[in-house]
């Protein structure tokens, strides 16, 4: 990379949409293309005239401690930026040891890991500014040279120390919202959940939930909101699963004395009926649909997005599903307890021409997915409580 590139509106304009492509997963192509040398490492490909994230640039985001730091990882990538910032955490290493610092130095050597190999290589440690002052300004808290910039270039050389060349990236088709097939494919990233998105994503899946499209139609608003997509998915293959009349099946509970926040749970209990006859309460709704999206392939765009994190943000989704009649509450009577089910309406509507189409047979693969999932998850706790049972016996 030449070094005007690093410097005035073209720096501004740079950095500006490498934050946006961070968080946005979406960003203008063309000003990245100064960037080709940290393209080719994964993170992003070109998608016509946009820029479109990959599942890697979370895994990056997620090696460090908040995501504002992936900015300065990103550009860490550069060989010139790379070779100048190494020089000054090499410098600062040493400056730890002639202060006979060890607790500073076992600390920053542990945080290193495999950053170890290309520090040694370092020829000529120097804690002189460097050549990309402008950039430093607008990426880090301080110059590079400075103390203050330490522990962040540390994390982020670390982070990226391992990252190869990787041109595996697949181009991810068109996402068009009456065919669920071209949506939720391996690769693609998905917002999270949100009133209404910062941008409408072309390659992204969007977190919106906002009615921009005719809310009378439910199968409509379905199908051009993925997370209430995914969730109407859910609702659907419980129903579709009891209507086989054999045993097994999945329910999506409230506790008891949740049932007053039906319309913005806390979290909603997956239990999982087994064909074997066993009834497994597996955990919350925000971890299947952690398990669902990983079999699918399917990324949040996040900063260590948790189950728990999820089950708030669902919440959201879960109030706007039942205001368009997606989803239905049940408060339950004797043993059954509070629970969610497929709106009748909205059943009917996934066999008419577009649900049959897009929902119910192109959006085929998410039910199966959703399914597979659940049966995985309630074996899975059931042999885990096994092993734990037989540890006690064996203590």
């Amino acid at each position: 990379m030449t070094l005007p590139a690093f410097q005035g509106r073209t720096l501004a304009r740079l950095v500006d949409d490498v934050q946006t492509l961070l968080a946005q997963g979406e960003a203008p192509s063309s000003p990245l293309r100064a960037l080709e040398v940290v393209r080719a490492t994964g993170l992003w490909c070109e998608h016509g005239e946009l820029a479109v994230a990959s599942p890697a640039i979370v895994a990056l985001v997620d090696r460090l401690p908040r995501p504002a730091e992936a900015l300065t990882a990103v550009f860490s990538l550069v060989p010139e930026v790379r070779e100048a910032w190494l020089r000054i955490v090499r410098a600062r290493l040493a400056e730890m040891g002639e202060r006979r610092d060890v607790a500073a130095l076992t600390e920053a050597v542990t945080n290193a890991g495999a950053l170890a190999v290309e520090l040694v290589r370092v020829k000529t440690p120097s804690l002189i500014p460097t050549a990309f002052g402008e950039l430093e300004r607008a990426i880090l808290p301080a110059p590079a040279h400075e103390a203050a910039a330490f522990p962040v270039l540390l994390r982020a050389l670390a982070a990226t120390t391992a990252l190869q060349p990787d041109t595996t990236a697949a181009m991810l088709p068109d996402i068009a919202f009456d065919d669920p097939s071209t949506a939720w494919r391996e690769g693609r990233l998905l917002r999270l959940p949100t009133s209404t998105d910062a941008s409408t994503p072309t390659a992204v899946l969007s977190g919106a939930l906002d009615g921009h499209i005719d809310d009378v139609d439910a199968m409509r608003w379905a199908l051009h909101h993925p997370w209430a997509f995914l969730l109407a998915q859910m609702t659907f293959t419980k129903e579709a699963w009891e209507a086989e009349r054999v045993s097994g099946g999945i329910a999506f509970e409230l506790e008891p004395a949740h049932a007053s926040l039906f319309q913005s749970p806390p979290c909603v209990e997956v239990v999982v009926s087994l064909p074997s006859g066993e009834e497994v309460r597996c955990g919350s709704l925000g971890e299947l649909t952690q398990r669902i999206l990983a079999q699918l392939g399917v990324t949040v765009l996040g900063h260590r997005v948790t189950a728990s994190a999820l089950d708030d943000r669902l919440a959201l989704v879960i109030d706007a599903v039942q205001q368009h009649d997606v989803w239905r509450f049940e408060h339950g009577s004797g043993a059954r307890r509070p629970a969610y089910t497929v709106h009748p309406a909205f059943s009917d509507a996934c066999y008419r021409a577009l649900g049959s189409r897009a929902f119910y047979r192109l959006g085929s693969p998410v039910t199966a997915a959703i399914r597979r999932t659940a049966e995985g998850w309630a074996r899975e706790r059931i042999v885990r409580a096994g092993t734990v049972v037989g540890e006690g016996v064996g203590a």
